[in-house]
């Protein structure tokens, strides 16, 4: 009777899985609209979340790749987005044409805290050598206001913290890290865990590392041949998310990993994120991914969209895969929509969504945007989901 009973539940299972590959790209953007436009500065990498007292609240930075100058800004809505208040600074930089930088990580725990990591970097040699000091705020009044920057200690040298912060069951805080251990050795990404409400951090683990990776210099568009010396190549930003039965799904972006340049890879913990298995290679391509759980089970990553992925999807910006299986197959890949459609030019004029599941079955998507009009053009967008089945 148990036999069969588990034969039907994965009858079912797989039935929904063939519905939802079929249906998944058909989700509806209900709403376009624009979050915040800077006056002056750029408004990149988005971070999420909603207070205990129901407002949603959205950080942002004020620079691009650890330039001199950026800070990091905090806006919050109390009419679930239709609205927001005028930006206010949660941190800047204490060094000398530092950066707050690629902080995404906005975090509200089961007591109310609100939690934002964040690093303070500064440009040593173009790209890839950093000064960089892993940082955590802390607000107890719903993001109104914030707790001097704690340090939070690591092994790692040049550490950035990204994506949410995962909170488990037994309280155990993760928080997704990528650096180095030497100088002049590859990235690697992993997480630094706290058990007593990010007061405290212990050592690093790490997810995924490649010894070796083999990625050609100069290896992007922005980069020229002045940069002949610059490797930016390894694991870095990795997304994290617990799954419905307990294991927890890393999804990793790399450089020159197996010599590949875009595709994602993904990992599973099995015991609370303290081992991993070896990193598997995804059929997707992409950057800045983040995982989310949404309103009917499904697995949603969003990811920036690079061309010549092979999941099909032929401009820039950012797209959306879904999983019903723990993230081994993904379907429904769709890309997201500027509020003032404009079609972008280039891979890295849109990236960075963050997610929250809001009322009735609906996905808020927040995310960077672009607008040449601006003479900052980045500024943050958002769509509002409908998924089917929900």
């Amino acid at each position: 009777m148990k036999r069969e009973t588990t034969q039907r539940s994965e009858e079912a299972s797989s039935a929904r899985l063939r519905r939802f590959t079929k249906d998944a790209s058909r989700f509806t953007i209900l709403e376009k609209f624009v979050v915040h436009k800077g006056r002056q500065d750029e408004a990149l990498f988005p971070g999420l979340t909603r207070a205990a007292n129901g407002d949603l609240l959205v950080s942002f930075c004020t620079q691009f790749d650890c330039q001199p100058g950026g800070e990091a800004f905090l806006i919050r809505s109390s009419d679930e987005g239709r609205t927001w208040n005028a930006p206010v600074s949660i941190v800047r930089s204490k060094k000398q044409d530092g950066c707050i930088n690629l902080s995404v990580g906005l975090t509200t725990l089961k007591d109310g805290t609100v939690l934002y990591p964040c690093c303070d970097t500064k440009i040593t040699r173009k790209w890839d050598q950093h000064e960089a000091d892993l940082l955590i705020l802390q607000s107890h009044d719903h993001g109104a206001t914030w707790s001097d920057p704690e340090s939070i200690g690591t092994d790692v040298i040049e550490p950035f913290a990204y994506g949410r912060i995962l909170e488990l069951a037994n309280g155990d805080l993760l928080c997704p890290i990528w650096g180095k251990r030497l100088p002049d050795e590859p990235w690697r990404t992993g997480l630094v865990r706290s058990r007593d409400g990010g007061k405290t951090w212990g050592s690093h683990v790490t997810i995924g590392y490649d010894p070796d990776p083999t990625l050609p210099t100069p290896h992007a568009s922005f980069l020229t041949s002045d940069d002949a010396d610059v490797h930016c190549a390894g694991f870095n930003e990795s997304t994290l998310l617990e799954l419905p039965d307990g294991r927890i799904l890393a999804v990793l972006r790399q450089q020159g990993v197996e010599g590949r340049k875009r595709d994602l890879y993904r990992s599973l913990s099995r015991d609370g994120g303290h081992t991993w298995s070896v990193p598997e290679h995804m059929a997707l391509w992409g950057t800045s991914p983040s995982l989310h759980l949404g309103p009917s089970g499904e697995v949603i990553l969003g990811y920036r969209n690079h061309l010549g992925n092979p999941q099909g999807l032929t401009e820039p910006g950012v797209g959306l895969s879904f999983s019903l299986d723990g993230g081994e197959h993904w379907s429904g890949h769709r890309l997201l929509e500027d509020p003032q459609g404009y079609c972008y030019g280039h891979e890295f004029e849109a990236g960075y969504p963050a997610f929250l599941n809001v009322e009735r079955g609906k996905v808020l998507v927040v995310f960077y945007s672009y607008d040449p009009a601006l003479s900052s053009p980045r500024y943050l967008a958002a769509n509002l989901l409908h998924l089917p089945g929900c």
